[in-house]
């Protein structure tokens, strides 16, 4: 077991510096969303509109920090309350033409910064890198019980 709990240590700490490393703009001069704001908008440009009681379970947030995120998301125009089935009363949240376009230039963002990491790095280790991620992400996804939804590109399976 000691080389077991020497490899968690390992992961573990790599993981922590992954987390301060990734969602940077990589001394890229370009504005990017907040961090939590990116991930957001990740989670409603794959999903229909979704209620803030569902943003909140699947975010793993609470209702006040869902509430408040949102908030700020509505006010810079890049999410809009979406129309709802009649007699539905929760509201919809839903991305703009505007909150997408963010995203996207954000996301172009990130992708540079990390294809300036692994511009060396063979396709095979860094589709072997991809695998490894997905692998991971799933199995916390199954033990949360709480799948997140991908962009046909990223999920290679």
């Amino acid at each position: 077991m000691q080389d077991a709990d020497a490899h968690l240590a390992g992961i573990e700490h790599e993981i922590m510096l992954f987390s301060r490393y990734h969602l940077r703009p990589q001394h890229n001069a370009g504005e990017v969303l907040e961090r939590s704001a990116y991930v957001l908008m990740s989670r409603l440009e794959l999903v229909d509109p979704m209620t803030l009681k569902e943003l909140s379970t699947a975010l793993r947030l609470d209702a006040s920090t869902i509430h408040r995120q949102v908030g700020v998301l509505l006010r810079r125009g890049l999410v809009a309350y979406a129309a709802v089935a009649p007699g539905e009363v929760a509201r919809r949240i839903t991305p703009t033409e505007e909150g997408l376009a963010e995203l996207a230039a954000t996301r172009s963002i990130f992708e540079s910064g990390l294809g300036r990491v692994v511009e060396h790095w063979p396709a095979a280790k860094r589709g072997q890198f991809l695998e490894l991620l997905l692998d991971f992400n799933k199995d916390v996804e199954r033990l949360e019980g709480a799948p997140w939804p991908r962009r046909p590109a990223v999920d290679p399976n």
